[in-house]
């Protein structure tokens, strides 16, 4: 069996090897990116009104004492969605990613930026800034979205990267993972003890 061989002892250390440097933080000029990202004091905050025109707005109810996020910081946010229409809460939970790479709807990419570590932020994000005409799930087109945010870390190398990816993953998959990785212990151990 593979897993009770030595060379998958060494295949490992070197796939997670891989997965540390894959996950290495990437030099940007900062400057040139954190340009094209525009925020909204709080005085728009208190005037959103759910229109075409309206543009993203933010109040910060909590102002964090740590690291600032900015394009390229890997950050880690505790959320709570809601319908700005009703106030309904259609998602909540941990979500890390890389600011800056499209991995969240815009409203998020720019409303993020300038976030302190431990800060509070409230964003209301106009649809063309979320998830437009066609919506999502349980979200109707043209939704206006209202997001509780907490900015819990910033990652400050591939490692820290990898393992708040691995905690905002579905508990499920994160057994998955573990018991993979038990096994493969479990294989290492007992080829060592032959």
């Amino acid at each position: 069996m593979m897993m009770n061989s030595p060379h998958f002892l060494l295949l490992l250390i070197l796939l997670l090897g891989y997965q540390c440097t894959a996950f290495a933080p990437v030099q940007i000029n900062r400057q040139q990116k954190q340009s094209k990202f525009k925020l909204y004091q709080s005085s728009s905050f208190d005037k959103y009104s759910q229109t075409d025109e309206q543009e993203l707005a933010f109040d910060d109810i909590l102002v964090g004492t740590g690291d600032t996020a900015e394009v390229g910081s890997f950050a880690t946010i505790q959320y709570t969605g809601k319908l700005m229409a009703d106030d309904k809460t259609f998602d909540s939970g941990v979500i890390s990613f890389k600011l800056g790479e499209g991995q969240v709807i815009p409203g998020w990419e720019q409303g993020i930026i300038g976030m302190k570590v431990g800060g509070k932020r409230i964003l209301k994000i106009p649809p063309r800034l979320a998830y437009g005409e066609r919506g999502v799930n349980i979200i109707p087109g043209n939704a206006h979205l209202l997001f509780e945010t907490e900015l819990k870390s910033i990652a400050s190398n591939g490692i820290e990267e990898s393992i708040a990816k691995f905690r905002s993953l579905n508990p499920l998959t994160s057994l998955a993972i573990w018991l993979v990785l038990f096994n493969a212990v479990l294989g290492i151990v007992s080829s060592i003890q032959k």
